[in-house]
């Protein structure tokens, strides 16, 4: 039992050093976690693991348990799946056919295009505003008989939400054209509003979250659906043999008793978000309100952001953009974490912002 455990520890001690040999990549660039898991909950964990239980298939009842306890739902209506990607193709899957519509509002997750496209529906693009806003109205106009699905991320990939009445029209819209609502919330720990409570209010709502983002394991691909007992029964016969790993259950039930965990690190986020607002600011940079774990910014006239973002990676920050949809032409986007490391984040921002501004070489 030691040795195994001594090499399951091996497997994890990897990957701290391969981020050394990266040359120290700060990732504020894929809206996930942005500071390693902490290292005696990881040891925590590891100890927690048996030789047995890596020899077995997964016994996943244990996780299933206590998430079905943590979200208030009965366990019938609950489906974990390996990330929350495979549980949104499993609704593709099981409810989109050859010429249905699937509305969407793009920016948004780009995997909603792709599994449309995979099985055969037709993409449905309704665009948000200038402003970031995007009325319901625009919605409700975009879905009729030939919708299928509406695919929502709620906050969106503009850091912006639909009101908890907005979605409400959309879901009794939808459900009067016999389409499905998918409401994903990969977001909802950084905004804190969920239609949980409307799953049985509803048998057209399907909520999608994961434990990539607030939770911090993307790597081990923890996501799972929530719905009524009837629509989870359906998407079960599109499931994995095994949903995920015994590996990823252990982490995701021991993030579910340590809960600290996930909230201090959105404390700490939200602490980013106002610190990296005000520098901004500043500076003269726009920065729409977020509800999500990023942050828009507007360079100024002068500013060229795709020379911005070529040096920021030079100097090893990764950031997205510039971007040309609207209504995110001309912004940049960064993953935000702790201030601290905002703090060294905006320090070299500063010096390049400086140096473009001057027109200086930069070095």
């Amino acid at each position: 039992m030691v040795e195994a455990k001594k090499y399951i520890k091996g497997l994890f001690r990897t990957l701290p050093e391969s981020a050394k040999r990266a040359g120290k990549i700060v990732r504020l660039d894929r809206n996930e976690h942005t500071t390693p898991f902490p290292e005696r909950h990881l040891r925590n964990i590891l100890d927690n693991i048996t030789p047995d239980e890596i020899a077995a298939y997964p016994e996943l009842e244990p996780f299933y348990g206590k998430l079905s306890k943590w979200l208030k739902v009965n366990r019938d209506q609950l489906l974990i799946t390996s990330g929350s990607d495979t549980g949104i193709k499993a609704i593709y899957e099981v409810y989109v056919e050859e010429d249905d519509e699937v509305v969407v509002f793009p920016p948004t997750y780009e995997m909603y295009a792709v599994y449309c496209a995979m099985f055969g529906g037709i993409k449905k693009e309704v665009l948000y505003n200038e402003d970031f806003s995007l009325p319901v109205e625009k919605v409700l106009n975009a879905i009729n008989h030939k919708t299928k699905l509406v695919a929502i991320a709620n906050p969106n990939h503009t850091g912006t939400p639909f009101k908890e009445s907005e979605l409400i029209e959309i879901i009794k819209a939808a459900r009067d054209n016999d389409a499905m609502v998918l409401i994903d919330e990969a977001y909802y720990h950084f905004y804190e509003y969920t239609m949980l409570p409307y799953i049985n209010k509803f048998d057209n709502l399907i909520i999608a979250r994961t434990f990539s983002k607030a939770f911090g394991i993307a790597a081990l691909r923890v996501g799972y659906l929530v719905s009524n007992k009837d629509t989870i029964a359906q998407l079960y016969k599109d499931k994995l043999t095994h949903e995920i790993t015994i590996v990823s259950a252990k982490f995701g039930e021991y993030l579910l008793d340590h809960l600290e965990i996930m909230e201090d690190y959105i404390r700490e986020v939200k602490k980013g978000i106002e610190y990296l607002s005000k520098e901004f600011r500043q500076l003269g940079i726009s920065t729409p309100k977020t509800y999500a774990n990023f942050l828009y910014a507007k360079l100024p006239e002068g500013i060229d952001a795709e020379r911005m973002v070529k040096l920021l990676k030079e100097k090893n920050f990764y950031i997205r953009g510039p971007f040309s949809m609207p209504p995110l032409k001309g912004f940049i986007r960064i993953t935000v974490g702790p201030v601290e490391q905002m703090r060294d984040f905006i320090s070299v921002f500063k010096q390049i912002h400086e140096r473009i501004q001057n027109k200086e070489s930069v070095i």
